[in-house]
């Protein structure tokens, strides 16, 4: 049933509106690896990824190469609902590269859900919730700048401020003292260093932003750095700690619970190998007692998709998700009707089959 006939793959670069720059680096434009399978019968799949290659090792330009040489043959063939198989298949031909694999299992999803005629998250276990709550994350600019974005999407109705630091202790601590003054108690401010602090100024930042309760500081320290991380969160002054680009596989987010790491967890799709992998990344974290959200490597409409389905079904993601910061990031989109949330910042999966986007194929005849 639905036999994989034939797989396309395309490098679709877009430019961002305006810098996106975090601890690590700046871009102005942002490339993303497409994935389109065909089957037998006529039904269409279609993946995305977009890793930033200074978190993961990874670029939609790697991908295309590994997709196109190593994992295009084993998929020729395949039923489309062999989604575990392939993803064990992927793991034996190709150690880690996990946005190409994402990019092969969320087509595959996409066309085995049109293919049995039910949304994906259907395939992921059911609708957990009916709607989820969004976070906006918000890279470096100037202080005034800054101000200003958190004002409008926060008016724009997202319910989690979720703020890039690393520039400095004193610079980032007066952002977000700011952004407090400014909104009060009720607009949670989550901040995300990207690795871009050693344990002692990780620690330095938390004693100075304590009294503005922020949410959560993600990833403070190098991603490979687990007893600096444990050293931050058992000094962190009671602010909760979330680890993201730590987590790219099971196994590590099994390192990280085992070694006291983190009190949070960010599951991006595209980072952790798909939505099969993200599946079991998010009952490892259930089942120790842990909350996730779902964060962004900045993909457009198919990744969000994804990860709207991803939250939709899983109960440990329950924490607001800045899934949702491609669409608003970048000049275009890879869909042709970009995903929408409700002006109270929430978001509900349709019931279309598949992920439920149409996918602009002009995107493959350029």
């Amino acid at each position: 049933m639905s036999k994989i006939k034939n797989v396309k793959v395309k490098v679709v670069e877009v430019p961002l509106k305006t810098t996106w720059q975090t601890s690590l680096y700046a871009t102005g434009t942002r490339a993303h690896c497409v994935v389109k399978i065909e089957t037998e019968d006529g039904i269409n799949g279609y993946g995305e990824a977009s890793p930033a290659a200074a978190f993961m090792g990874e670029t939609a330009y790697t991908m295309e190469v590994i997709i196109a040489k190593y994992f295009k043959p084993m998929l020729i063939g395949k039923s489309v609902l062999d989604i575990s198989g392939i993803n064990d298949t992927m793991d034996r031909i190709f150690s880690g590269n996990t946005s190409a694999k994402a990019a092969v299992d969320i087509a595959l999803h996409d066309a085995a859900g049109k293919a049995l005629k039910v949304p994906v998250y259907v395939l992921l276990g059911g609708k957990y919730r009916d709607s989820f709550d969004l976070a906006w994350s918000m890279g470096f600019k100037e202080f005034d700048k800054s101000v200003d974005e958190a004002r409008e999407y926060v008016k724009k109705g997202f319910k989690v401020m979720k703020l890039k630091v690393g520039k400095g202790v004193d610079e980032d601590a007066k952002l977000v003292g700011r952004l407090r003054e400014m909104f009060g108690p009720d607009v949670p401010i989550r901040l995300d260093a990207n690795q871009g602090f050693t344990p002692g100024d990780a620690i330095a930042l938390m004693h100075r932003v304590v009294e503005f309760n922020p949410e959560c500081f993600e990833q403070p320290v190098p991603k490979w750095n687990y007893e600096g991380m444990r050293h931050v969160r058992d000094h962190s002054c009671g602010v909760r700690i979330m680890a993201d680009e730590s987590i790219s596989s099971l196994h590590d987010v099994m390192n990280v619970i085992k070694n006291g790491c983190a009190d949070f967890f960010n599951i991006k799709v595209g980072k952790v190998g798909g939505l099969y992998r993200a599946c079991q990344v998010a009952a490892a974290v259930e089942a120790a007692g842990f909350q996730a959200a779902a964060g962004s490597n900045l993909e457009l409409g198919i990744g969000e998709a994804a990860s709207a389905h991803f939250i939709t079904s899983q109960p440990a993601v329950c924490l607001p998700s800045d899934a949702f910061c491609g669409t608003g990031l970048h000049a275009s989109n890879l869909i042709k009707t970009p995903l929408s949330m409700t002006p109270q910042g929430t978001f509900s999966c349709n019931n279309t089959p598949g992920l439920g986007v149409e996918v602009d194929e002009s995107i493959f005849e350029k």
